[in-house]
């Protein structure tokens, strides 16, 4: 295990940005604009509690909040997943059907992809993918007796289901549908026929992600919701949906319901043990937040798997900081997160080393082993920090009879939920501080882009 970032041996209360910039709300106000229902499963509705013992940081200001903002992102990751647990009976019959229309020679396409990173984590040539769903890549191409599995909702769609195609319709926070308030989503993302999901599908199927996209709720922030969930709602409902559909391909008797729910099983139980890092997390969120504070950058690699790095970067309820300024201005101050599936991809070994030699606090997230190989020099060999993912297979988690490899893996969604848990907590050190970062409103809400662009130059202006 490397060693935690250096810790100060006083708090830094007195440590504050200079800036002459007028405050969040003074801007606001001049108008700039499962599983637990599944039967012996425990319930998951909670994240773990707070440490018993006395922190050595109780002595900030909460401003407004006792619960750690990571603990707030946590419990509703938790949720969601809940929430999922209840679509398994849905999952079953959808992929009984799916599994006809495989073999009366149809094909099954998803498109339920909308979003930063399950553009990537959902792709058919993604490691550990069983290859059975076929990517859509334009509507024309699917014929009467295929399925659809799609996020989106105008006449394209209507027009494809009244020509013979079954269509899934799956919620999602980007997109406007039924179950959302009226005037919420911005026109950009609203069908302009004025469907709704029920109009264009044969069954919806509900990712539980919040239509406010994310799950910290911050005092000093309270125009939106911070950190994305999107990712953790479709991508377990996506290797849920392939885990059963190829089980049901291979074994003709399968259960209706089976390989879908271990999957989701498995996924919460490592979710669960990410609690095992809190004071890693909290700790190292500090040290972020010191060197933030003094000009520092943060920068997100992720080369591997490039979704892990999208969902940091311009997203809807994320830091407007992550992959914005210039490293080289401050780079003893800098912050390299690596968010990774793999500890031994090249370049993000060559990334680690580099600015770690230059300075800057570098962080590592992904498998500690991978399919029981321990790689020297690996990723976390040039980590400050590292955490470990708990998803050491290549390829998934899922063993299917018939099948060589295993399908359906943890580590995309378990590396983004602990790179999101740690932003959330570096939010909450850094208003601890008295010093409130910018985050991205979602352009997919009504005033969503216009809050940014009115944000924008006192964004660059803080620098965080």
């Amino acid at each position: 295990m490397t060693a935690n970032p250096p810790q100060p041996t006083e708090p830094d209360r007195n440590n504050t940005a200079s800036s002459g910039n007028p405050s969040r709300r003074d801007l606001l106000l001049g108008g700039a604009a499962l599983v637990g229902g599944l039967a012996g499963t425990e319930p998951i509705s909670s994240a773990a509690s707070p440490s018993p013992s006395p922190s050595k940081w109780d002595e900030e200001y909460t401003f407004g909040h006792s619960k750690l903002f990571m603990d707030q992102y946590h419990e509703g990751i938790l949720g969601i997943l809940a929430k999922i647990a209840g679509e398994a009976e849905l999952v079953g019959e959808l992929t009984s059907r799916a599994a006809r229309v495989i073999r009366a020679n149809r094909t099954v396409w998803t498109s339920m992809n909308d979003g930063h990173m399950p553009h990537w984590e959902q792709r058919a040539d993604r490691r550990g993918s069983p290859k059975i769903m076929k990517d859509e890549q334009g509507l024309k191409k699917l014929r009467a007796g295929d399925m659809l599995f799609t996020n989106h909702c105008n006449k394209q769609v209507l027009a494809v289901r009244e020509r013979g195609v079954y269509v899934v319709a799956v919620t999602v926070s980007y997109r406007d549908n039924e179950f959302r308030p009226a005037g919420f989503t911005d026109e950009s993302h609203s069908n302009p026929d004025g469907l709704k999901l029920k109009d264009v599908s044969n069954v919806i199927l509900h990712s539980h992600t919040p239509y406010t996209q994310g799950l910290v709720h911050a005092p000093q922030i309270p125009e939106f919701t911070l950190c994305p969930s999107s990712q953790t709602g479709v991508g377990a409902l996506h290797w849920m949906l392939n885990a059963e559909l190829a089980n049901k391909l291979e074994n003709p008797r399968a259960k209706p319901v089976d390989k879908s729910v271990e999957y989701l099983k498995t996924l919460v139980k490592r979710i669960r043990q990410i609690t095992t890092h809190r004071d890693q997390i909290r700790e190292t969120a500090v040290e972020m937040t010191r060197r933030i504070r003094r000009g520092g950058r943060w920068f997100v690699r992720a080369d591997e798997h490039p979704g892990l790095s999208s969902e940091m970067e311009h997203v809807a309820s994320g830091a407007m900081i992550v992959n914005w300024g210039d490293w080289s201005a401050k780079p003893r101050e800098n912050v390299l997160l690596v968010s990774t599936i793999t500890p031994s991809n090249s370049d993000e070994v060559k990334a680690a080393k580099r600015a770690r030699k230059e300075g800057a606090l570098v962080i590592g997230i992904g498998p500690t082993t991978l399919d029981g190989k321990t790689i020297r020099k690996d990723l976390f060999s040039h980590c400050h920090v590292r955490f470990d993912n708990f998803s050491p297979e290549s390829h998934g988690v899922i063993r299917i009879p018939g099948r060589k490899r295993p399908i359906c893996p943890t580590t995309g969604l378990a590396t983004n939920v602990i790179q999101q848990m740690l932003c959330a907590q570096w939010v909450d050190e850094m208003v601890r501080r008295g010093s409130v970062p910018y985050f991205f409103q979602g352009g997919y809400q009504q005033g969503g882009s216009e809050y940014n662009a009115a944000m924008k130059i006192h964004f660059e202006r803080q620098g965080f």
